[in-house]
């Protein structure tokens, strides 16, 4: 039996937020959003249920359980998870997926943050990249958000790095930006072109701390660049580290992105404001303390 299937035999009897995806072992979005509901006094609380591909069938179940009023989403269910919902967010159609489920009396709203969430990292250093590309590399959901934020940001277009351009499946506009898939051996010439470098791939996640997208034989092209990572452990990625040794503008963890996207889905479902640097420092201590 999956934790699906357990979490809806024993459910809780009060009001709670979830977050489904797989794995969820290492999720820190129940740590901040139960910080969040702390800080409030609301009588609720956020749980993550590890749900593998074979147990969506069961997510109808989760949806129309009586205390349920909230779910965050992530791999592999972004896009799946669309089908069940009734109303979807403009943007989260244009990126393609769903991170944040939302109850309304009309149904369930589907939107995506993980777009906000890269608005609020990038936008203190929007004058070194605005009216230029970007460079996103990977070509996943993330990616997807990332290329939409490029329209708040004011980037004129998104060069999208895939391992498998050829097989890469891309609208040509996205939230009105152009698009270009390329591949690794055109990452040189995008790179020297744009004025952000994005990484959204899993290269330097725990435990594979010292992989990069970038090649070290590149590293002095991001000199000058606003670079971020999506990945926020470890807190200092390898492509940071490039990006500092380079001289890079700026080295932007994916601390921030995380915590943003987690504020923007709690201000949809509560109407509330979200504790950010309480919840920050609160996974850096976890992190740091491991």
């Amino acid at each position: 039996m999956n934790h699906l299937q357990e979490f809806l035999k024993k459910p809780p009897h009060g009001p709670f937020y979830a977050v489904i995806g797989h794995p969820l072992a290492h999720s820190k979005s129940p740590l901040i959003h139960n910080i969040a509901l702390q800080h409030h006094n609301m009588k609720a609380t956020y749980y993550a249920i590890d749900t593998p591909s074979n147990a969506f069938a069961w997510i109808g179940k989760l949806l129309s359980l009586p205390g349920f009023r909230g779910l965050n989403v992530t791999i592999p269910h972004k896009s799946r998870i669309i089908e069940p919902l009734d109303i979807i967010d403009p943007l989260a159609i244009e990126v393609g997926a769903v991170n944040t489920v939302a109850t309304s009396r009309n149904g369930l709203i589907g939107y995506n943050t993980d777009v906000t969430g890269f608005v609020q990292s990038l936008l203190p250093h929007a004058l070194m990249f605005a009216g230029q590309p970007g460079v996103v590399m990977g070509s996943g959901g993330a990616a997807r958000a990332a290329v939409a934020s490029f329209r708040d940001l004011k980037m004129t277009k998104a060069f999208v790095v895939s391992r498998r351009p050829a097989a890469t499946d891309w609208p040509a506009y996205i939230n009105k930006v152009p698009v270009q898939i390329i591949g690794y051996n055109q990452l040189e010439s995008a790179i020297a072109q744009c004025g952000a470098v994005i990484n959204t791939t899993p290269l330097g996640m725990q435990p594979d701390i010292y992989k990069s997208p970038v090649p070290p034989d590149l590293t002095h092209l991001l000199k000058g660049k606003v670079c971020m990572d999506a990945i926020y452990n470890p807190l200092e990625t390898q492509f940071m580290k490039q990006a500092d040794i380079a001289g890079a503008h700026s080295a932007i963890g994916g601390l921030t992105m995380f915590v943003e996207q987690a504020a923007a889905s709690f201000r949809i479902w509560t109407g509330k404001s979200f504790p950010k640097e309480e919840a920050a420092k609160a996974i850096r201590e976890q992190l740091l303390t491991r």
